[in-house]
């Protein structure tokens, strides 16, 4: 009997630390946000700019940022941005056809900084055809 209550006092108090850690995580979690730095009309050789921030414009250095570039028939250009000290990222484009895109960002997030996914249309006109 001894052993058994030793083994539910102990399962109680690892529940409790881990709804403790939890509440920490969250109460101490931050809102993410990324903003397109770059025109929404580009051409090829041109940079897609991101800046990847906190709710208080806190630059986020050393973070990866997902980029999808979607053409209207669904097809997709994927691409890894890690930001710089600023909370910067770029990529440049190239071999992306005249026309109507849309970007994706997302960014995963970490234990402290909340996950966070925006959308901008973008579109490609190199001045040919």
């Amino acid at each position: 009997m001894d052993k058994t209550r030793t083994v539910i006092v102990a399962v109680v108090v690892i529940l409790l630390i881990a709804a403790g850690a939890f509440a920490y995580i969250s109460a101490n979690s931050h809102n993410t946000k990324i903003d397109v730095l770059s025109n929404t009309t580009l051409k090829n050789g041109d940079s897609i700019r991101i800046m990847l921030t906190d709710e208080y414009r806190n630059a986020y250095p050393g973070e990866v940022v997902y980029l999808k570039i979607l053409d209207e028939s669904g097809w997709a250009h994927k691409y890894e941005v890690t930001t710089d000290d600023m909370g910067e990222g770029s990529v440049e484009l190239q071999g992306l056809d005249n026309g109507n895109y849309t970007l994706h960002c997302n960014y995963n997030g970490t234990m402290f900084n909340k996950p966070t996914h925006s959308l901008t249309d973008l579109n490609i006109n190199d001045g040919l055809g």
